[in-house]
Parts: C-alpha cells; structure tokens; sequence
C-alpha cells in the first residue's frame, strides 16, 4: 500500500514538474520582435524526451534572407534572451524565416520559409555547428550571442 501511495506522489510530482514548465513566453515574443532586422518572432516550448525537459524554440521572421542578416539578428537577439528567466535557463532553438510575422502563426510555422544557417554563422557568433535548419543553444550558453549583442 506505501508502494502504491509513494508512487502516485512521485507521478503526481512528475505532472506538476511538467506544467510548472510551461512560462508565459508572450513578453519574450514581443521584446524579439523588436529587435533589429527582424519583422517578428514566435516563441514556444516543447518537453524533448520527458515532461521535466524543457526547451525554449524561437523563429526569428527576418527582413532580409542572408547569413549576415542571421548573424545580426542572433547578435540582437542574444541579450534579450539572456535576459529572460526562462530562455536563460532552459535549451534554446533559434530558426530563421525569410517571410512576414503577420502571415504565420503557431500552427503555421512550419510553412514559413525558412533561412539556411550556414556554417559561417556560427563561425562568426562561436557557437557549436548544430545544423542548416537552426542554431541550438545549450542551457546557460547563450553567452556567446549575449555578449556580442
């Protein structure tokens, strides 16, 4: 019976873990759009692999589609989201569209077209290569792009 009831608190507490997860990102969402050569951002979360993981993912609506325009962006976004207390202490995916905020939502992302990060972007910003499709911040690594903003 003590079995039964330590594991129902421990699912209990997992569930809770997983909702507490779950930050108001709407601030962050305006602060990015403001950021220079940028027209809006989206911003939200998802749990990779438990409910516990959390991780911050940002598409960044560029006004121009090139790698110098990625890297200005990212070095503006830096300190924002340095700043917030959630981006900050979680991973962080940054992708780039070259297309309008006004035309996407959440739901349609997705069909944004999206901006190549090539791999001198991360030359220029000392980040780890992660791939063309976006840049990956570990948690507590946006120092790189926070500092250069």
């Amino acid at each position: 019976m003590r079995a039964l009831v330590a594991g129902g608190v421990v699912v209990g507490l997992l569930a809770m873990a997983g909702c507490a997860a779950r930050p108001d990102l709407s601030g962050l969402e305006d602060d990015l759009g403001q950021v220079d050569g940028v027209n809006g951002a989206i911003v939200w979360t998802t749990h990779p692999g438990a409910p516990w993981n959390t991780q911050v993912n940002v598409t960044l609506f560029l006004d121009e589609a090139s790698s110098d325009a990625v890297i200005d962006a990212a070095r503006a976004a830096g300190p924002v989201l340095a700043a917030d207390p959630s981006a900050s202490r979680h991973d962080v995916t940054i992708a780039f569209a070259d297309a309008q905020r006004a035309d996407y939502t959440r739901d349609s992302i997705s069909s944004a077209p999206s901006v190549t990060v090539m791999p001198e972007v991360y030359e220029e910003l000392g980040l780890q290569d992660t791939g063309a499709h976006m840049i990956l911040i570990r948690a507590g690594g946006l120092g790189p792009i926070a500092d250069a903003g």
